[in-house]
């Protein structure tokens, strides 16, 4: 199945046709990301996005892990549509907010969870009190094949 998505304004538009799970992030950059208790990153790779129109701007920082992120947004509206980290050269970040379907998408984790506002952790069987590993990014592969 093809997901579409798009910003607020629609300046910027993508498609992929497979993801390889969601999770709920509590950190605190996707607080200050998404103004809300937490941020929906859906994990794609590279090669399952089959397109990606209007211009984006990057942004880059440190994550708490001290890794640097580049988060792409949208220049006209503000908009996060994805990022990427340099421990996964060969993955994307959706921001789940920004894809139209998000509904049929269904989150398998959640990390960061030390860092969550106890009244809103989603009460994952997969979760971390902080950065994932490889351990826990395959859990969550296997995971989300199996609901889907």
């Amino acid at each position: 199945m093809a997901y579409t998505g798009s910003c607020s304004c629609g300046s910027v538009r993508f498609a992929i046709d497979d993801y390889l799970y969601v999770l709920a992030c509590h950190c605190q950059a996707c607080k200050k990301r998404t103004g809300s208790a937490f941020g929906i990153s859906v994990v794609v790779d590279n090669a399952r996005v089959t397109n990606l129109e209007g211009e984006t701007k990057t942004f880059t920082r440190k994550a708490e892990s001290g890794r640097t992120v580049d988060y792409e947004f949208c220049p006209n509206c503000g908009t996060t549509i994805r990022w990427s980290i340099k421990a996964a050269p060969d993955r994307k970040i959706f921001a789940g907010g920004a894809i139209n379907e998000i509904t049929q998408l269904t989150v398998a984790g959640e990390m960061y969870t030390g860092t969550a506002i106890p009244w809103v952790r989603l009460g994952c069987d997969l979760s971390r009190s902080g950065e994932p590993d490889n351990e826990f990014r395959a859990a969550l592969i296997a995971k989300s094949k199996h609901l889907r």
